[in-house]
């Protein structure tokens, strides 16, 4: 009897420390589930979005202020609801994940599905904070920097396709499927626009208007 209460408390110390909490496993697992698709859906809303804004498709439509706005939005919505997809793993206790392995993809010792999801979302960051730094920024530099959204974009969707535990909801995947072909077709679009080949600028982010005497003016 001693000797089973010996082992069974050598095996309790070998084992990771297990956080508290108040829900089960799977409960956290489809709670980080939904929270993951509802941010790779925002985010497939904001590359659209962008891109509709960069090519100035919805402009007889929509004023280009609302566009911009919507854009902003969607992209605080987007990395708002992945940052908490991201740390929901913390909690987990089926697996343990360290806030290294949330934060170092790769390096911090998680599967390559989740690291390129972590290095997607951290690339999509930088792009955002770099929109406070656009008037000190060269307007090439800027617009090459901005590009880096979409392959980050990409390493989120492989993420999502593949660390996905909910692949047996077929809507998902054709949902999935739906947003990633108009994004793609939008993207093709964007390359071939005339200010894209002329490697004009076209400065879609400049949008700020001051009213002055009753008229906007830009």
């Amino acid at each position: 009897m001693a000797s089973t209460s010996l082992s069974t408390a050598l095996t309790v110390v070998a084992k990771p420390k297990i956080r508290p909490g108040v829900t089960s496993d799977s409960t956290l697992t489809h709670i980080a589930g939904i929270l993951g698709y509802t941010a790779f859906f925002l985010m497939a809303a904001t590359v659209i979005w962008g891109i509709l804004l960069a090519t100035r498709m919805a402009d007889r439509q929509i004023r280009r202020q609302t566009l911009y706005g919507g854009h902003l939005m969607l992209t605080v919505l987007a990395l708002g609801f992945a940052v908490m997809h991201a740390q929901v793993q913390y909690f987990r206790h089926d697996v343990y994940y360290t806030q290294s392995k949330i934060l170092l993809p790769w390096l911090g010792g998680a599967a390559s599905s989740i690291s390129a999801g972590i290095l997607g979302l951290e690339v999509v960051v930088v792009v955002t904070i770099s929109i406070w730094f656009q008037h000190r920024m060269n307007y090439r530099r800027w617009r090459w920097l901005h590009w880096l959204s979409y392959p980050g974009f990409v390493l989120i969707a492989v993420h999502s396709a593949v660390a996905s535990r909910e692949q047996h909801f077929g809507v998902i995947w054709a949902a999935m499927a739906a947003v990633l072909f108009v994004a793609l077709v939008l993207t093709v679009m964007r390359v071939l626009s005339p200010a894209m080949k002329q490697d004009q600028p076209d400065q879609w982010f400049d949008v700020v208007e001051e009213f002055e005497n009753g008229i906007y003016r830009r």
